[in-house]
């Protein structure tokens, strides 16, 4: 899968903007290029929200966050309606949106 990053990283205050293919919103899952831009980061990496993108480029936008658990774990949410309801039953669950992102960010 491949990315294009746009936007300095770097910095807290930054649009940075990730675009990717992901499969679509049609009934074929047509891959399309979907937007993924950097709206909340934390500075540091504390318990709670780490970081929040904003996902556009199919029906609706949605946002997906990177959690900090209390135990050090990280844990991924998504807005969309197949992250809220699969998720309810399989906590570690990755809907497209999230998968799409994972794919294209470095490894911890």
């Amino acid at each position: 899968m491949s990315a294009v990053v746009v936007g300095d990283e770097s910095a807290v205050s930054s649009q940075g903007v990730l675009v990717t293919l992901v499969p679509g919103p049609d009934r074929r899952s047509t891959p399309k290029p979907y937007q993924f831009r950097i709206v909340y980061r934390s500075s540091s990496r504390e318990i709670g929200c780490v970081m929040t993108w904003l996902v556009l480029g199919g029906r609706q936008p949605y946002l997906v966050t990177l959690e900090c658990t209390s135990t050090g774990h990280t844990r991924w949410h998504c807005t969309c309606t197949d992250a809220v309801y699969r998720g309810e039953d399989r906590p570690d669950y990755r809907c497209k949106h999230i998968r799409g992102l994972t794919a294209c960010l470095p490894a911890e």
